[in-house]
């Protein structure tokens, strides 16, 4: 509504409903971060609940309990391998079963991330309608519980790395950091496929069909090089931004050297990115959020 004075003049901006928008240029991103930063830290306390919460009852009245993420990859491991290991190693990769183990486990991470951070918003409607909690919790609990279960499952490979006929090696020293920036680049994306599936709900479903097709063009059961291909068409997996973060692990696990360069500076430029573009897709929408619930 357009109040004017007696004398026809407008009044300041104050007068007017609704209000302007606020401008967000790169001043209110920043006061915005900040003060996302400090939320974070003062409801640290309840991530640390839910992901103990979410681990607690993922394995409830389980028998084997926390053990079945040891158990998770040795059974497929074994089911995999006998399976694939004619059709795809044929001889190009020396050891098959360590190849296919250290793309599988953070493929499992990377997809059970995106999968459940679709639905973290929804599935805490209850919660978000009674009391107030930085919706950025939902997402980062998901991960941070998935994470853990992923490192679990680590330890388990590095048990195997014996009976595989590996050992560990220098190089398994850059596992923390290409874990950290899988880690953000997973984030990054379950912010933006958590925003997308509050408003549109069509999306959970269509993420799990994306996910699959994803596998199959990641070099997960196959290598790179592998005759599969057409020589020269091994360019062409530059373009899955998976490749890079799956190839690293390979380098890690089954190379005698260390990790490519171009792979890591890859990878940490794609992790960045996909952070910094779900963190400004889930906070443009976050204040809409409830009215879709």
């Amino acid at each position: 509504m357009d109040v004017r004075t007696a004398a026809g003049a407008k009044l300041p901006h104050a007068e007017y409903f609704p209000p302007p928008p606020t401008p967000r240029g790169p001043s209110w991103w920043w006061a915005r971060l900040t003060a996302d930063r400090r939320e974070l830290a003062a409801f640290w306390p309840v991530v640390q609940n839910m992901v103990v919460q979410e681990l607690r009852v993922r394995y409830q009245r389980s028998i084997l309990g926390f053990l079945w993420t040891l158990l998770n990859p040795l059974l497929m491991l074994g089911t995999l391998s006998v399976v694939f290991s004619h059709f795809f190693a044929k001889g190009e990769i020396a050891n098959y079963p360590l190849y296919l183990m250290a793309g599988m486990l953070p493929w499992n991470f990377f997809s059970n991330g995106l999968t459940e951070g679709a639905m973290c918003i929804i599935a805490n409607e209850g919660l978000i309608r009674k009391i107030y909690l930085p919706k950025l919790v939902f997402p980062l609990a998901r991960l941070l519980s998935g994470l853990a279960t992923f490192t679990f499952s680590l330890g388990a490979m590095f048990l195997l790395l014996w009976p595989l006929g590996a050992r560990p090696s220098p190089a398994m020293l850059f596992l923390p950091v290409i874990i950290a920036l899988f880690a953000v680049f997973t984030l990054g994306l379950s912010l933006i496929v958590a925003t997308a599936n509050t408003f549109f709900r069509d999306c959970g479903h269509l993420i799990s069909v994306f996910l699959q097709a994803w596998y199959f063009v990641t070099p997960i059961l196959y290598p790179v090089d592998s005759k599969l291909f057409p020589e020269g068409a091994q360019w062409l997996f530059q373009f899955n931004p998976a490749y890079y973060f799956i190839e690293l692990f390979h380098d890690v696990f089954c190379s005698e050297g260390w990790p490519r360069f171009g792979l890591m500076a890859a990878a940490a430029v794609l992790a960045a990115s996909s952070l910094g573009v779900g963190y400004a897709i889930f906070k443009s929408q976050e204040d809409k959020m409830v009215f879709r619930l």
